[in-house]
């Protein structure tokens, strides 16, 4: 091996058919010392130190060495307050490390051969959030790699069954897991940080989700593939706001030694705390933003992603002084030819109160945690919300506080942060003792209701009622006119028992019961038939609301008093009218439906636990339970147009009034304590079921 000189300047690893050339930005080093293995367990066969004077240009060392090429490794190694420490390459691909903790950098040759991506539409975009871990690390998963990616891909014909066309992926990057000093307080053991919002590399991947660090990018290139193959997405939760290098006290992996005022910001002489984990990258720095840049369009490009979810994105749109700036960042994203063509997803505020939802430029989506603020409190029966309410459901809640956004919003209940669903109609409060920090950590502002029991329960009742609240928060999200992201198991009913600051548990508590996905499948049945509905309706595919018109339980007559709890919607697409209608008070409600071309049915009914019927529905009236959801359709093909030749509808409406005292009344219905389990379909005093529309029609016939 020979040094070549007169070598290209590029940072990383980089091969060619001379050899390969290692570079390094380094502003704040006279020299460092680069050592070549052939394997991590063995001596280096290549040890030089670079100097300032020889080896650089500017802030820039680099060296090129002969006769070796990709699969090497190699280590930076500096002296810092008398300790060496090797650093992870910012610009390496892959990073493994030894059983010492000893992080090692390996020479990659790219190949850009991801699959054919499917471009997914926004507006039939369906998200799942996920974490790679929890959800196949379970027994129940019954997969052959818990925890892994080769886990996750014998799961994704569940995902496309479900109606997910595009998966996000909770943090994937090489991170920092040992943040915490807390102490489990059952078991003592240290927790860790889980998630992997902590990241010390923005190229290579974390070998916690793989079988062996022997190939970690072909298989999450498997992974795309398998995800693209389906006709699904991947979407990447990034974190380039901050690193897991913490503030003054914290590790070294690899920005603090190589120039800490270049990539991180400062406040006078500390590291300014922008993200709450102890620093903030100093995302207007030309260094920072080509570092950015060039690691999105290596995800694109070379493994295959279909785009990103930005945490605490506000931070990439600010200036070094943390003012809002139109030259940032975020602004040079949405000007890259190859990402403003892939999907881009904001968290618009950063975690020094800074709050920019509704400022994010085109052609990016906003998390908006205005509807889940909304929806939240409404679900739970509380007064005041209703107008806006009504505009989270056309999907302007972000546009009409700031015409600056053009783009859907993304709607959300539930985050990988807080609550899960179930939690959320389970629990009044917090339940975070197991993080070890005496129940402080956690949101206290979670507009939750137990239901009336704090926790689980045996009681038909609360138990009933909280599947109608879920299935009422569903319905609600996925026919709301916005992106719906679903947080996994969300489908299921998991539950964190009231646990919402999860991030440092890695155990039953948060991981996927897929049993449990079973005893409460009428849930995902729940979430089929509403992406279905979604899927056939033209308006979720257009921005103009001429096709809807509001109601109260009184056509065109909406109560918008601030003491509304409940607001009715149709859609009239001409050959067929959609009625959606949403109540939250604590008593059933009767509801005027629009005059029908065909016939009314019943298509979804929160108060029902199966939803693989469609009922019809007589004389223009359903009674509407207690916090439920529920959709009507009127179509071609319902029970109008399939009545024998001859048969006048009219006279058969008729018929059918003169018998509906065999259907039990308001008060009847009332006392049958609607939702329990012994009940699988709701009975109001004006609905019938197959059987008892079979029997009157039977009945009818030989009448007239």
């Amino acid at each position: 091996m020979e040094i070549i000189k007169h070598a290209q300047p590029l940072l990383g690893g980089t091969c060619d058919q001379e050899g390969v050339t290692f570079g390094i930005y380094a502003s704040e080093l006279q020299t460092i010392k680069l050592e070549i293995y052939n394997n991590i367990n063995s001596d280096p066969i290549f040890t030089y130190t670079l100097q300032r004077e020889e080896d650089s240009q500017g802030d820039f060392f680099y060296i090129k060495v002969s006769d070796i090429t990709e699969g090497v490794y190699y280590t930076w190694s500096v002296i810092v307050e008398g300790k060496e420490h090797f650093l992870i390459d910012p610009y390496a691909y892959d990073v493994v490390k030894d059983d010492n903790g000893k992080f090692f950098n390996k020479v990659v040759k790219l190949s850009s051969n991801p699959t054919k991506r499917v471009h997914i539409p926004w507006e039939e975009t369906i998200i799942y959030e996920v974490h790679v871990g929890h959800f196949t690390n379970h027994e129940t998963a019954q997969v052959e790699a818990r925890g892994t990616f080769e886990g996750m891909i014998e799961k994704l014909d569940y995902l496309k069954d479900l109606g997910i066309t595009t998966i996000e992926l909770l943090p994937i990057f090489l991170w920092n897991r040992n943040t915490l000093i807390n102490r489990h307080p059952k078991t003592n053991e240290l927790l860790t940080d889980i998630w992997g919002y902590n990241s010390i590399s923005f190229f290579a991947l974390d070998p916690v989700y793989m079988t062996s660090q022997a190939d970690l990018r072909e298989t999450f290139k498997k992974f795309v593939r398998e995800v693209h193959d389906r006709g699904m997405e991947v979407v990447l939760d990034v974190v380039y706001n901050h690193t897991g290098e913490g503030g003054d006290g914290g590790p070294i992996f690899n920005f603090k030694a190589l120039n800490r005022h270049g990539y991180y910001r400062h406040y006078y002489q500390y590291y300014a705390n922008c993200s709450g984990t102890g620093n903030t990258l100093n995302t207007s720095h030309y260094l920072v933003q080509e570092m950015t840049l060039t690691s999105l369009r290596y995800w694109v490009v070379e493994m295959g992603v279909d785009g990103f979810r930005f945490d605490l994105a506000s931070i990439l749109g600010q200036n070094e002084d943390g003012n809002w700036s139109h030259e940032s960042l975020i602004k040079k994203i949405t000007e890259d030819p190859i990402l403003s063509k892939v999907k881009l997803i904001s968290e618009s505020w950063d975690a020094k109160g800074r709050y920019d939802v509704g400022k994010m430029p085109y052609p990016f989506h906003e998390w908006s945690d205005i509807f889940r603020d909304c929806i939240r409190p409404f679900v739970k029966g509380d007064k005041g919300l209703i107008n806006m309410v009504a505009t989270c459901i056309v999907g302007k809640e972000i546009s009409a506080q700031n015409n600056y956004s053009t783009c859907l919003p993304v709607h959300y209940i539930t985050a990988h942060d807080g609550f899960t669903l179930w939690d959320l109609v389970s629990y009044n409060e917090k339940h975070n003792w197991d993080n070890g920090e005496k129940n402080r950590d956690g949101s206290n502002n979670n507009y939750s209701w137990n239901s009336g029991y704090e926790g689980e329960t045996n009681d038909p009742y609360i138990f009933n009622l909280r599947i109608r609240r879920v299935k009422t928060f569903l319905g609600l999200l996925f026919l709301s006119k916005g992106i719906p992201m679903l947080v996994m198991g969300d489908e299921g009913a998991r539950t964190q028992n009231g646990n919402n600051n999860a991030f440092c548990q890695d155990n039953d508590l948060v991981w996927l019961n897929w049993d449990r996905l079973g005893e409460f499948e009428d849930i995902a049945d729940f979430i089929k038939k509403a992406v279905a509905l979604r899927k056939s309706v033209h308006w979720y595919q257009i921005k103009s609301d001429d096709s809807l018109s509001w109601h109260g339980t009184r056509i065109n007559d909406p109560d918008w008093s601030y003491f509304s709890r409940s607001i009715a919607w149709s859609i009239d697409e001409g050959n067929r009218q959609i009625y959606f209608v949403v109540n939250n008070y604590s008593q059933s409600l009767s509801f005027d439906l629009p005059n029908p071309r065909h016939g009314w049915r019943l298509y979804l009914d929160s108060a029902s636990r199966t939803h693989d019927k469609s009922i019809p529905v007589q004389n223009n009236k359903y009674l509407v339970g207690e916090f439920s959801f529920c959709v009507l359709v009127d179509e071609e093909g319902n029970q109008m147009d399939r009545l024998p030749k001859g048969i006048d509808p009219t006279a058969l409406e008729a018929a059918i009034s003169k018998t509906i005292e065999t259907i039990p009344s308001k008060e009847e219905f009332e006392n049958t304590s609607i939702g329990t389990a012994t009940i699988e379909e709701p009975a109001p005093n004006n609905n019938l079921d197959i059987k008892t529309f079979k029997s009157l029609n039977e009945k009818i016939l030989k009448d007239i």
